[in-house]
């Protein structure tokens, strides 16, 4: 068994290298995104976030297209040369266990990766076999740029596939949480859905499902989402709400560090309820790896850690 583990949360992964060694060989994104068939806005914000992760600029951006900066120099050198070594590492290694490995890479969002990454990785190693799996952290509207260009072979989203050609599994229903810093918290557990949107709310991109699913239920109700903050970064987003200039809607695993250290408080909205459905999605091509009994079980036991870590604010379906 060969376990491999990327997150775009916290590392640099090997996505990023290759979008970014695309971007300095062509000199443009949109000739980039073009080249790898992806969307231009993903390709764009996977630099971005290798850039925050690095903390420094690597592209120079002007009218003409985008050129390296000496940083950007440098990582370049070392970007080849990591994936070229991957590259490499991955052939001799499958031909010297002369098995028929099939390599697999799951999409996972943040706030999974934060609870159960690691068992992830343990548990796929000890009950299912012959599986090379690669495990990528991303949002889900991001994970399914990278379904659709063959990057991840299935994911753990919450992201609607319909009108796709993608295979999916209903697992789970979350109760997403209202995050404000702790001396900025009325008394009690609960706030109403009305008072969410009267809040000065830090949300991450438009595209993510927690910004749609609050603004279509706003919709619903007559009201309307004013997002005072938005921003790329969960974690910047926290680090907002911290400081008591904004609170935010997210996921408990997303801040369960912070929650627990007594740095965010947590309490659940309500009137209406705001949730979303975790899915299991996979490539066609790949179903009869991913409907085996033995898989299926795997991401069950996730479900199961993932109850276990969320308590009452997730539910099996």
């Amino acid at each position: 068994m060969f376990v491999r583990q990327f997150s775009t949360e916290n590392a640099i992964n090997l996505v990023q290298l290759k979008y970014f060694c695309g971007v300095i060989e062509t000199g443009s994104i949109t000739r980039t995104a073009a080249k790898m068939n992806v969307a231009q806005t993903a390709l764009g914000i996977q630099i971005r976030n290798l850039e925050d992760e690095l903390g420094v600029a690597l592209l120079d951006r002007h009218s003409r297209g985008v050129t390296s900066t000496d940083a950007g120099n440098l990582l370049y050198d070392h970007a080849k040369d990591i994936l070229s070594r991957v590259d490499s590492a991955q052939r001799e290694v499958r031909r010297m266990s002369g098995k028929g490995f099939v390599s697999l890479t799951l999409g996972v969002t943040p706030s999974i990766m934060r609870l159960v990454g690691d068992n992830i990785l343990v548990d796929l190693e000890k009950n299912v076999s012959g599986v090379q799996l690669g495990l990528v952290e991303e949002f889900s509207f991001l994970q399914m740029r990278l379904l659709a260009d063959g990057a991840l072979s299935c994911a753990l989203t919450y992201e609607d596939v319909s009108g796709t050609t993608l295979s999916k599994r209903a697992l789970l229903e979350e109760d997403l949480m209202f995050l404000s810093a702790p001396d900025d918290t009325p008394e009690g557990d609960t706030i109403t859905f009305r008072e969410v949107l009267n809040s000065q709310l830090a949300l991450t991109s438009r595209e993510d499902v927690i910004f749609r699913l609050i603004d279509q239920m706003a919709e619903r109700l007559g009201l309307k989402l004013n997002a005072s903050y938005e921003v790329q970064s969960i974690r910047a987003v926290k680090d907002l709400v911290a400081k008591g200039v904004a609170q935010t809607v997210m996921p408990f695993g997303a801040a369960k560090g912070e929650l627990q250290k007594g740095k965010l408080k947590g309490r659940l909205i309500v009137a209406p309820t705001v949730t979303r459905t975790l899915l299991f999605v996979h490539r066609p091509e790949f179903e009869s790896h991913l409907c085996s009994a033995s898989f299926r079980a795997f991401i069950d036991r996730i479900c199961d850690q993932l109850i276990e870590a969320e308590g009452p604010t997730m539910r099996r379906l």
